[in-house]
């Protein structure tokens, strides 16, 4: 490149855009709108070429190539060849026909090979070879024919196209390399509805166009006169492909039909969109124009290659780093690469004559490469890749000491005077409700292990004290008019429901209203709205909530004593205190009966708070492992923080590994905050949480862990997947787990936290292992069944993917994972609990009494990913005597007295913290707090001794 300040400033602005880029669209909603995306980055980039060229002057290049001196003295010129007419028309059709193919790709991104893109490089320099030029000079000097050959052949070295290319093609296939050390996602690619050869020959197709458009592009900008007209040139071309993208866009949305039933559009994904479109736009304008100027400079291989070099150079750092982690087991493997890179990099710049690197001169960056080797190949070295302990050892422990801490500040109160400043202490100062005195009776009564901590029932009633309460009831009424909602009415002592048709419904209604029964003289008259479907309703956007909250926050927490309150309940000054009208802006839209998946993520990001991962954009790269979500609640490979894990905020990926996420939303989704209480939701949705009894007979286990068969065992049934889409079929949580187990290819691999021996003692270290042989030593029983014949495409499409097998009793083995069903939580999970198996549980829903159990201690926590799976179970079932993994027969020893004690721990907390009691103790305290936030008078309303 050019040596002159100004050409500097480009390549560092180049590849800055550049880096920034690649990082922004890892997470970016622009992903699923990609037609409407593409249209208006290529529009608002054209444009800002069109606004740059009139500000040419202070770019570099501005007085344009043809006046140098140096091609008017007949000097050789770094001139390509002249462009032809038919060059532009080409380049706007060839840029319209990448964008599909990166569309198409896009779709089946699980197939897709990664680090194809890396050999861009190369093909450039295919062509620089295939069309060299050798320089004719002109001397008056008489030629040596008796130089020095070894001066000459170094020359020749240096100068030869061949070089060239061998060192591009020698640092391509470094960064080439780099995908190999990619953690693998469990969204897997299909045999029987992906075809992955034909996503790695568009892939390979895209490249070549690539290539084909950057060195047209670079011959039609190096003959333009002046960076003026190269600029206006570029805008011209990237409007009139943004044109051809519109029509594909309008073709599309015409053939297709409208995805949301009526008129509402959501409320925040149109701002969102928007200002990831305008930021997207900046920096994509920025690289294509800084690009333009660099390439009209130099020659097109420079600036792509140092944008392949710094993508590989970056991701070989990141896998140094993660040496001896579970995402990273080899030490030799990422240095490797590394030395690769660097080196292919380095003869590179000889090669291509490149004397500056952005700003770097190239033996500063020589220097500064070989310290980085060296820098890493000593972390590398001390590096420690052994463990002392396992850390489930370590889990269990602190999850241990954490279950008795929380027993105990769950218990603190043995009094009504205690149980009444606890409860004080931990509501800011808030009285208890009316008629706490009857609940603190009547939990001790029961039994109640649990009588100071229900967070639970805080959290879900806090947003409503920020609404007034006549919007509460008119939520009320607008849930009333929806289907499969129940209505308990209490009023006179007395609790009835509204008897709906549907048989099993009305079961739920009578058991609640049975709970209810038991303290229903104590309750002041109220309808609860009952969600009588699985799948959760409220979905309300993070601003909205966290607005009602602190509008609730304003009048709830006075000063004044009770009885001071009490003899001033109509004081106007007092009214004045009251929330404000907050829900004017939210109440009053229209539900939406039908939302698609993409619509619902883009809805549970809103539900998240700003700055969050979720919140930042859409995660679609379904391909590739994504360590930055697990990382905030796992230790190592080990799902630790249970709470955490419940979030979504932070794990964009979740979105699309469950089948809540990847199915369509086929009942009213509300993004008002109505008065709707649910069996269970997931941490986006704002339902309140209600103990209900399921109508479902559970046989008790008479058998003894020691009886039961040393298996891992799930069994789906086929009939509950009533909608199967391309994405639920390849990412469902249950799908996902039998393919893991039955169909992984040959290819599929699995960090696996394997025991060794170093120095005659046991130490644990995590190796890379295929799946297949992991499951081979581990009994997993995971499949499918269906009673009935297949009529249905769902049903058929199951069997043909994964086969279905006769039903067995979950109760015979020792260990019992528990999966979510499609729209709601595990409904084995409280049977299992009270076995004598182990629950192994991996679930993104929370039901009321989810708080109160404790993973490692009450049961076995899986990750949604699984990617701890086979380390989990191989650590309580052991591998020694069961065959070889890694070409080794293995050492690590079972752990079965571990898993008999969460089994038994689990079983003891069931039978004292989640009976039917419980239940009731909890339905009591929870309608005495609605109660008070429904009355007209809450904010003078409590109970004092």
């Amino acid at each position: 490149m050019a040596r002159d300040g100004g050409s500097r400033l480009t390549a560092v602005c180049f590849l800055a855009s550049y880096i920034w880029l690649s990082c922004s669209l890892q997470r970016h909603s622009l992903i699923d709108q990609p037609r409407l995306s593409s249209f208006l980055l290529l529009f608002i980039s054209g444009t800002v070429a069109f606004v740059a060229s009139l500000f040419s002057k202070w770019l570099p290049g501005a007085d344009g190539r043809f006046d140098s001196e140096a091609v008017l003295k007949g000097m050789q010129s770094s001139l390509p060849h002249r462009p032809r007419r038919f060059h532009i028309p080409c380049i706007i059709f060839l840029i319209v026909f990448r964008l599909e193919i990166i569309h198409r790709i896009m779709r089946e991104f699980q197939c897709a090979t990664e680090g194809i893109e890396a050999f861009l490089p190369v093909l450039l320099a295919a062509h620089e070879f295939f069309s060299h030029r050798t320089a004719q000079t002109v001397s008056d000097d008489l030629e040596d024919m008796w130089g020095n050959p070894l001066e000459d052949f170094k020359n020749w070295l240096i100068s030869s196209p061949i070089t060239l290319l061998f060192t591009t093609l020698f640092f391509s296939y470094g960064v080439f390399m780099v995908g190999d050390f990619t953690t693998r996602s469990t969204y897997f690619c299909s045999t029987l509805l992906n075809q992955s050869s034909f996503t790695a020959l568009i892939q390979w197709l895209g490249v070549i166009i690539d290539a084909v458009i950057l060195i047209m592009l670079w011959r039609v900008l190096s003959w333009a006169r002046t960076t003026k007209s190269r600029l206006r040139t570029l805008g011209g071309i990237l409007v009139l492909a943004s044109v051809g993208v519109s029509f594909l866009w309008m073709a599309t949305r015409v053939s297709q039909h409208q995805e949301i039933i009526g008129h509402h559009p959501f409320r925040g994904i149109g701002s969102l969109y928007f200002f990831d479109v305008s930021s997207t736009a900046l920096l994509l304008s920025t690289l294509i124009i800084s690009t333009a100027l660099w390439i009209c400079d130099s020659t097109v291989l420079e600036p792509t290659a140092t944008a392949t070099f710094t993508s590989g150079f970056i991701a070989s750092i990141q896998n140094v780093l993660l040496i001896g982690t579970y995402q990273q087991t080899s030490a030799g493997q990422p240095l490797t690469v590394l030395f690769v890179i660097s080196v292919g990099f380095i003869l590179f710049t000889y090669a291509n004559n490149m004397r500056w690197v952005i700003i770097f001169k190239r033996v500063f960056l020589m220097l500064l490469l070989i310290s980085i080797f060296i820098t890493s190949a000593i972390f590398a070295a001390v590096r420690s890749r052994h463990l002392d302990r396992h850390p489930v050892d370590d889990l269990v422990y602190k999850n241990r000491v954490e279950a008795d801490r929380w027993l105990r500040h769950a218990t603190v109160s043995t009094t009504l005077k205690l149980a009444v400043s606890e409860y004080k202490d931990r509501h800011q100062g808030r009285d208890p409700p009316p008629n706490f005195d009857k609940w603190f009776e009547y939990a001790q009564q029961r039994k109640s292990v649990v009588i100071d901590r229900f967070d639970q029932v805080e959290r879900d009633i806090l947003p409503f004290w920020g609404m007034k309460q006549r919007k509460i009831r008119e939520g009320l009424e607008i849930l009333k008019g929806l289907p499969d909602i129940g209505i308990i009415t209490i009023a006179d002592g007395k609790a009835s429901h509204n008897q709906p048709s549907d048989p099993v419904q009305k079961v739920v209604l009578d058991e609640a209203v049975s709970m209810i029964s038991t303290f229903v003289q104590h309750l002041p008259d109220m309808s609860i709205a009952i969600n009588l479907k699985e799948r959760p309703r409220i979905l309300v956007p993070w601003d909205d909530i966290h607005r009602l909250i602190m509008a609730g926050s304003k009048s709830r927490f006075q000063l004044l004593p009770y009885r001071s309150r009490r003899g001033h309940g109509d004081d106007p000054k007092l009214a004045e205190g009251n929330p404000i009208d907050v829900s004017k802006a939210v109440l009053g839209s229209v539900a939406q009966p039908y939302v698609s998946p993409k619509k619902f993520r883009q809805l549970e990001a809103l539900a998240c708070p700003p700055g969050s991962a979720a919140r930042g954009g859409v995660h679609w790269d379904v391909r590739d492992f994504c360590s930055s979500c697990v990382k905030p609640h796992s230790e190592g490979q080990f799902l630790q923080d249970w709470e955490m894990f419940l979030d979504p905020c932070h794990q964009p990926d979740i979105f699309n590994l469950h089948d809540l996420h990847t199915t369509p939303h086929l009942h009213d989704l509300h993004q008002d905050l109505l008065p709707l209480f649910s069996r269970s939701k997931t941490d986006s949705f704002n339902d309140i949480l209600i103990p209900l009894i399921q109508p479902v007979n559970h046989e008790r286990d008479e058998m003894g862990f020691s009886q039961k068969k040393d298996i891992v065992f799930w069994q789906g049934d086929a009939k509950d997947s009533q909608i199967v889409t391309p994405q639920s079929l390849l990412g469902g949580h249950r799908h996902r787990l039998v393919h893991l187990a039955n169909n992984a290819s040959a290819v599929d691999e699995v960090s696996m936290l394997l025991g060794t021996k170093v120095n005659g003692k046991d130490k644990f270290r995590y190796e890379e292992t295929r799946v297949k042989d992991a499951n081979g030593p581990l009994p997993f029983e995971f499949s499918f069944t269906n009673a009935e014949p297949c009529e249905d495409a769902n049903c058929q499409l199951l069997q043909q993917e994964f086969g279905f097998k006769e039903p067995a009793r979950a109760l015979d083995n020792r260990y019992i994972m528990l999966l979510d069903t499609v729209d709601g939580p595990p409904p084995d999970l409280l049977p299992t609990l009270r076995s004598n198996s182990v629950p192994v549980l991996s679930s993104i829903f929370r039901e009321w009494y989810t708080e109160r159990l404790m993973p490692w201690v009450h049961f076995v926590p899986i990750d949604l990913r699984y990617h701890a799976l086979h380390s989990t179970m191989a650590y309580f079932i052991g591998l020694k005597n069961r065959g070889s993994i890694n070409g080794r027969p293995q050492l690590t020893e079972g752990r079965q007295e571990d898993a008999r004690w969460i089994a038994e721990q689990g079983r003891k907390w069931a039978d004292k913290a989640i009976r039917r009691e419980d239940m009731e103790v909890y339905m009591f305290r929870l309608l005495l707090e609605w109660g008070r936030v429904i009355d007209e008078n809450r904010d003078n309303l409590g109970f004092v001794l």
